[in-house]
C-alpha cells in the first residue's frame, strides 16, 4: 500500500501558511527577517502560454511570418520562450532575492517563510504565494499563463517538492496537494511531522507517505494535526502517532491507513485525542504495542473495511483512565 514517489526525500505543495513559527527558527538573522538558516528555491519555468489573436484577425503574411519565426526559435533554442524572465522572492513587502531564468527556464533563489514569487517580463508581471520552510530545499516547476483572467490562475504549479520535515510551533499551517502524492522522509533521525505549542496543521493530499521517521506524527501542547488523504502510510523507528498534553491528531483517509513501527503504533497520554478513520482498511502494528493509551487520553479507530491492531507485547495497553474506541478491530499479539 505504501506508494513511494521517485526521489522520495520530498514534501509536496505548500499552498498557504499564516503565522508560521518553525522549530528551526532561531533568534537574530539577516535583513528582511532572513537568518543564516535560510531556504533554497530551485525553480524552472517550463512554459509561457500567451494567447494569440485568431488567424482571421491577422494578415496572412504576418501570420506566416510569425509561424516561420516560431519554428525557427523551436529549432535553434527549444526553451528560448522561458529564458530571460526576472524572478524575485518577496517577503513582507521586501525583495530578498532575484534571479533571471536561463535558456532552460531555471532559476535559483534564497528565501524562507511566506514568500511571493514574482515573474516579470516586458509583457507581464504575475506572482504566486508559497510557504518555504526554513533550512529546506524547494524544487518548483511552473507554467506561466499571463492571459488568464483570474490572477490566481496565472501561475500553474506542475511540481513542487520540499526536502525536509514539517515543524510548527504557533499559528496555522496549511499544506495541500490534492492531485499529487505527498512524501515526507525523516531521514531515520527526525519526526516526519511535529507540532507543538498552539500550532494548527491541516494537510490534504492524494496519498500521504511518512517514511524513515523517528515518529511519523508527534503532537504536543495544544497542537492540532488534521490530515485528509486517500491512502496514509507510516513507518517509524519509534512511535507511529504520538499525542501528548492537550494535542489533537485526526487522520481521515478515503482509502487505507497503514502504520508499521518499531515501538507503539499509537501512543497517547495526558488529555490528548487521536482519531483514525478510513473508508478502506486500517492496519496498526507496533513492535511493542499496537496502541498505548495513558492518562485521560482518547483514542478512536474506525474503518469501513478491515481493521487490525497488532502489538508484539500487547495489541492494546492502557494505563490510567484513557478512553479507547476500536469497535470491530481484530486484535493480535505474540
Amino acid at each position: 500500500m505504501k506508494r513511494l514517489a521517485k526521489n522520495i526525500l520530498f514534501l509536496a505543495i505548500l499552498i498557504s501558511a499564516v503565522s508560521i513559527s518553525l522549530l528551526s527558527c532561531g533568534g537574530g538573522g539577516g535583513g528582511n527577517g532572513q537568518s543564516s538558516e535560510s531556504g533554497t528555491i530551485n525553480g524552472r519555468v517550463s512554459d509561457v502560454m500567451m494567447t494569440m489573436a485568431p488567424m482571421q484577425e491577422r494578415s496572412y503574411m504576418l501570420a506566416l511570418l510569425q509561424e516561420i519565426i516560431s519554428l525557427s526559435k523551436k529549432a535553434n533554442a527549444q526553451a528560448s520562450g522561458v529564458s530571460g524572465i526576472t524572478v524575485s522572492a518577496i517577503l513582507n513587502g521586501n525583495t530578498v532575492d532575484t534571479d533571471t531564468t536561463d535558456a532552460e527556464g531555471n532559476f535559483t533563489l534564497t528565501a524562507f517563510g511566506n514568500v511571493t514569487l514574482v515573474f516579470v517580463t516586458d509583457e507581464f508581471t504575475i506572482s504566486i504565494d508559497i510557504s518555504i520552510p526554513e533550512g529546506t530545499v524547494v524544487n518548483i516547476v511552473v507554467t506561466l499563463l499571463p492571459d488568464e483572467p483570474d490572477p490566481d490562475d496565472r501561475v500553474e504549479v506542475e511540481d513542487l517538492e520540499i526536502a525536509g520535515t514539517v515543524r510548527c510551533e504557533t499559528g496555522v499551517l496549511n499544506i495541500s496537494d490534492l492531485v499529487n502524492d505527498i512524501v515526507i522522509d525523516g531521514g531515520g533521525e527526525d519526526d516526519c511531522i511535529r507540532v507543538e505549542g498552539s500550532c494548527t496543521l491541516s494537510m490534504g493530499s492524494n496519498n500521504l507517505t511518512l517514511t524513515n521517521c523517528e515518529r511519523c506524527i508527534d503532537a504536543r501542547g495544544t497542537g492540532q494535526v488534521t490530515i485528509t488523504s486517500v491512502d496514509v502510510s507510516c513507518d517509524a523507528s519509534e512511535d507511529g502517532i504520538r499525542s501528548r498534553g492537550n494535542s489533537v491528531v485526526t487522520l481521515d483517509a478515503d482509502g487505507d491507513i497503514d502504520i508499521s513501527v518499531g515501538e507503539n503504533g499509537i501512543r497517547a497520554d495526558g488529555n490528548s485525542a487521536t482519531s483514525l478513520s478510513a473508508t478502506g482498511d486500517i492496519n496498526v502494528s507496533g513492535d511493542e504495542n499496537g496502541i498505548r493509551a495513558e492518562g485521560t487520553s482518547n483514542v478512536n479507530v474506525s474503518a469501513d473495511g478491515e481493521c487490525s491492531i497488532f502489538g508484539a507485547e500487547n495489541p492494546v495497553r492502557q494505563d490510567g483512565d484513557p478512553t479507547i474506541e476500536i469497535a470491530d478491530c481484530f486484535l493480535a499479539g505474540q
